[in-house]
Parts: structure tokens; sequence; C-alpha cells
């Protein structure tokens, strides 16, 4: 007998917006059909642009999967304008459709509850857009790009060229408020955990007063904020002179804004601005400036998904989407998180368990390890994918050009070197060179790991 793969949408929401019905799958076991609903509860915007696509995209890839295991798959949407509101579609979704899974794509700030409310449930929540995450969220699956997973990429790093203090971090606040999974908290916990480090937090309204306090305190430092504001502290540490190869600045652009080509600025070359390529010899002092990107994956099926999704979304919703890193990689990790529930679906219910046995499934879908549109999907131990990153470094000083040297696999913390850091002084920066900062005896005694916050004005 035939059974149809069903895909319903709710009827509040217009049909272009909803999963396209897929074509009858065959059902060949004797099993009865176990019916599934996804609850999705996202932002109107993102739900047209991002979730959209990519759900009817792996719901079509998951056909065959789920016709042997006599799955009948029913979507059930609840969209919103505003996170503050979330909670309370997430609610209503739930009373009137009671859904086995929620799906969405997040908030970033403490307004979205969905999180919460998914764990009161008992319900498994996957999601790939905004970060964030409270301890109280015990039944979230964060299967898209998360900041929180630079710390062992960075700790790597750290141990490969023998530093182990005098790290400083400047963020902007508004880098710090609007992107809370990228104030490097964690980053700066898992870096202290060496027992050289002691943390400190200054704050600086002016950022020649921040690049002073890195001068005489840092050596290894991180940056989050504009590129803007990167290219000041940068021109700043310029005529501190602290571009001869002393210092070693990471920019952490983890959607790569700055290598984008915009404006007047070349593909690769963040130290150009988007108004002119001139920029007073910045190009010479970004050579000690490394930038950290998330890993775009460069495979055929990574590039046939963003097709077919930019299409659809043309064609379907009338969207036209843009190139932009952060919507690509977000719409391929919800794919990818969505085919892997189903996964650990199917094993629990294989094994003999049921659609609600929510321990079991998040206990498999953290032991999974499958192949997506975006590479490697691997769920750590607090629920957040393993994301891959590349390090890419200035590789031709005459033009400024940067390219990747080194990519950070996730899946296996490893990080594959594809080519090499073309140091200053011809080589690695020292950390914490002898009678710097300490000048009293002959080491340096004191170490220190430092968290700089340049307020609004800077």
């Amino acid at each position: 007998m035939a059974w149809p793969l069903l895909l319903f949408a709710a009827l509040a929401l217009p049909p272009s917006a909803a999963a396209r019905p897929s074509a009858p799958a065959t059902n060949s076991s004797s099993s009865p059909l176990t019916n599934v609903t996804l609850g999705v509860v996202v932002a109107e915007r993102d739900l047209r642009s991002l979730l959209g696509p990519a759900l009817e995209l792996a719901l079509e890839a998951l056909e065959p999967q789920l016709s042997r295991a006599a799955l009948c798959v029913r979507p059930v949407y609840a969209s919103y304008r505003d996170c503050s509101v979330a909670a309370e579609k997430s609610e209503t979704l739930k009373a009137a459709h009671s859904p086995d899974v929620l799906l969405g794509l997040g908030c970033d700030s403490e307004d979205d509850d969905v999180g919460r409310r998914a764990s009161d449930w008992g319900l498994p929540l996957v999601t790939a857009g905004h970060y964030y995450r409270d301890p109280e969220f015990k039944t979230m699956v964060y299967a898209g790009p998360a900041g929180s997973t630079l710390a062992v990429f960075l700790t790597l790093l750290h141990r490969r060229f023998n530093w182990t203090s005098r790290a400083a971090f400047a963020l902007s606040r508004a880098a710090e408020n609007s992107h809370p999974d990228h104030s490097l908290l964690r980053i700066r916990k898992r870096l202290l955990d060496a027992p050289k480090f002691i943390g400190a937090r200054k704050k600086y309204r002016r950022p020649d007063d921040a690049v002073r306090f890195i001068r005489a305190h840092g050596r290894v430092v991180y940056i989050v904020g504009s590129v803007e504001m990167v290219r000041r502290i940068i021109h700043l540490a310029q005529v501190q002179n602290m571009t001869n190869g002393d210092y070693v600045f990471f920019y952490l652009d983890l959607f790569g804004e700055s290598l984008r080509a915009e404006g007047h600025r070349e593909a690769a070359k963040p130290w150009q601005s988007m108004e002119s390529q001139e920029v007073g010899g910045l190009r010479e002092a970004f050579q000690t400036v490394l930038v950290i990107t998330y890993h775009e994956p460069q495979t055929t099926e990574y590039r046939q998904f963003q097709s077919q999704r930019n299409l659809r979304a043309q064609r379907d919703l009338g969207v036209a989407l843009n190139d932009s890193l952060q919507e690509k990689l977000v719409a391929g990790c919800f794919h990818d998180g969505l085919v892997l529930y189903i996964r650990a679906l199917i094993e629990t219910l294989d094994e003999g368990g049921s659609k609600r046995d929510t321990s079991r499934i998040l206990k498999k879908m953290r032991r999974l390890k499958i192949q997506g549109v975006t590479g490697t999907v691997s769920i750590n131990g607090k629920n957040d994918r393993e994301m891959d990153f590349d390090l890419w470094a200035m590789v031709n000083v005459e033009r400024g050009q940067y390219q990747v040297v080194a990519h950070y696999v996730g899946s296996e913390q490893r990080i594959n070197w594809t080519g090499q850091i073309h140091w200053k002084k011809g080589e690695v920066p020292l950390d914490n060179p002898p009678c710097v900062f300490d000048k009293v005896g002959s080491s340096c005694g004191k170490h220190g790991c430092f968290l700089l916050v340049l307020l609004p004005g800077s």
C-alpha cells in the first residue's frame, strides 16, 4: 500500500510560506504510520528568506528515509514580528497542534523564551539562527554557527605558538550587546584555565586609551567589532609602533564581512575602506592582523543547496536572497539540524522508543555524526554544533591580499594548515618577552588576560 508523505501548513500562513508537498512515498513495511508534527516558531522575515526554503529542501532529501521508517511529517507554523511574543506564539502552537519537536531560528536576547518553554514541555528544540542559551534551555540543540565553539580553536592556536599569557580582548559595546555569544566570555574562560593567566576587565571610552593599555599589558590581541573599528585600532597601534611584529592582532570577523568586496573595497582586503582604497598606509600594518571566520563549505552539495534555496525563494516567495555568508550558513545549518533530528528519531523508533522520548533523541543527536550540506555535523556535550573556522593571513604583502592559511575542523578538534603566516619579523611574536612587562629580575613574572570594552563613541 502506498502512503503519501503529508506536509501540512498552519491555515493562518499563506500557501507560499508552507513547505511544498513532496512526491508520494511508499511504505514497504507493515508497520503503522507514525505521525510527526514539526512545530516551527520563527520570525516572519526569517521564515521567508531562510527557514522556508531550507525546510522544504530538507524534507525532500529525507523522503526515502521517512518512507522506509513509515513516518508522516507535518510542519505547522507560528510566526512573529517581535521576539517578545515568540514564547506566547509557541504556547498557542502547542495548544493547537501538540508538536513533537520545535524548530526555529531563535532570537539573540532574553526576550526569546521558547527554549525554556521547550524544556518545560520536554520537547526537543532544534535551532540555528540567532544564538542565545540559558542554563534552563536543557532540550535546545543549536545546529548553527555558534561563537561559543571558537574557544577550542583559539586554545589550539595558543598551544601551537606557545602563548600562555598577555592575551588582550577588545570589543565594542555594540558587539557585546548584539552578539552575546561573541562576548568572548567562554573563550576567555577557556584560555584562563592556564594557570599563568590572570583575568581583568577594563573599560575605555576612547580607542586610543585602550590601545595604550594593550601596548603596556598585552601582546596577543583579539578584536570584535566593525571593520571600521578595527582599522582605527590598527592605525592607532601603528602610531604607537605596535605593528612592527612584536604584537599579533586577531580580528574575529566570523561571517567574513571585512573580506567581502563592497564599495571601493576589493575582496580579501580588509585594510581597505569602502569609500576609498587609500587608507593611509594600513596595508603594511595589517600584515600583523589575522582574520578568523566561519568556514564556508566548498562542496558540490553546499553549492547545489544554495542554488536551490535561491531559486525557490525567488520562484515561490518572490524573495531575492543576499549572498552573505551569515544567511547562507544559517540556512544550511538549519537544514542539517533537521536532518540530524530525523536520523536520531528514526534510530530511537527502531530501538522501540517513542517520538516523545526526548532525552534519548537528544543523546543520539550528540552521538551521531552526519554529512550534511554544510559538512560534518557534530553536536557537543552542551548541545552546540562543533563549527569549522578559517584563519586568514596576508599572503601577498605587496597587494595586501588575504588567504586562508588554516582550517579548523570542529568535529575533530584539529587544525589543518594550508599555508604559512608571514610574520613581520620572520618569527612568531613572543607573548611575554623577557624584561618587557616586569623589568625587575631576569624575566617577566606577571601574566594577564585582559578584556577591554570600548564604550559608545569610541
